[in-house]
């Protein structure tokens, strides 16, 4: 679905027809990614109950129109959407960047809930990252899944190397592979850019410098304090292996929740659980959404 906006054509993916008596599950992805990234959660058994949407923010995906630099205006940019879709008290859950924007809505928008998932605050990228993003993105995303990955799912290879059939690549020639950015990188475990391909695919925009410019967002984006004692039902999903986005259980957001019920952990997980083990991440989110 489209929204034509007053400065962008915003676009909306549906798991299913809305069903205006059902709540409505508005997803926003990590830095750099997009609607895409929803197709690997496992969400058969909520979308039983709710309705599952996921916004391309601009310059992500096929929404269109001027490019942000700070994560405010991505959650007025959100509110936008929601107004125009006319939803009303919806569950916002983002992950990792997109939970920073998830967050900053919850200040702003009356969410029924809040969840965000794989995200720190402050959210602080490093140089060399930022580094990578602005001018490689072959180098930035590996770094993000040479830390970010804990496990690979159970991914079954037919035959040794590229070519494999669904596995997204071109060919490979003299130890080189073409990676889903188009550039050339060599590899020397093609069984490992096979298993990635899934999930580093979702990097790829039409705007190059998308990544960057989201990663140094996190950098600067900070809640008041005031807006942070006001916020109403949040939870948060951390995964016990995450090396980018760590729980500390002194964080500043922690204060005036109960840690026992607002916080979920999933266990021998990296950054990405909706890739890495959907699976356990599907029996938190029916806990937290209470679908049985």
């Amino acid at each position: 679905m489209f929204l034509d906006l007053n400065n962008h054509k915003a676009h909306i993916y549906q798991k299913a027809d809305i069903d205006t008596s059902r709540k409505t599950l508005v997803f926003l992805p990590g830095a750099g990614m997009d609607h895409r990234t929803i197709s690997m959660f496992r969400l058969d058994k909520i979308l039983s109950s709710y309705n599952i949407i996921a916004i391309d923010l601009p310059g992500h995906g096929y929404t269109t129109g001027p490019l942000f630099r700070d994560v405010e205006s991505h959650s007025l940019f959100c509110i936008e959407v929601l107004s125009n879709l006319n939803i009303q008290h919806p569950i916002v859950m983002g992950h990792s960047w997109g939970g920073l924007i998830a967050l900053d809505l919850a200040s702003k928008y009356d969410n029924e809930m809040t969840i965000c998932m794989n995200t720190a605050y402050p959210f602080l990228v490093g140089d060399l990252l930022l580094d990578y993003a602005k001018g490689n993105l072959d180098q930035a995303v590996e770094f993000l899944t040479k830390y970010g990955v804990y496990k690979f799912p159970e991914i079954k290879i037919k035959s040794q190397g590229f070519g494999v059939k669904g596995s997204g690549f071109y060919g490979r020639s003299k130890g080189q592979i073409k990676s889903p950015y188009g550039t050339k990188v060599v590899e020397a475990d093609p069984e490992r850019e096979i298993k990635l391909y899934p999930l580093k695919r979702l990097f790829n925009q039409a705007q190059k410098e998308i990544s960057s410019i989201d990663l140094k967002s996190c950098n600067s984006y900070r809640i008041d304090d005031n807006k942070i004692q006001k916020l109403k039902n949040i939870k948060y999903i951390f995964c016990e292996k995450d090396k980018l986005a760590r729980f500390n259980s002194e964080n500043l957001l922690f204060k005036n929740i109960n840690q026992k019920e607002d916080i979920f952990m999933l266990n021998e997980t990296g950054h990405f659980p909706f890739y890495e083990d959907p699976d356990q991440l599907e029996k938190i989110l029916m806990n937290i959404l209470k679908v049985n």
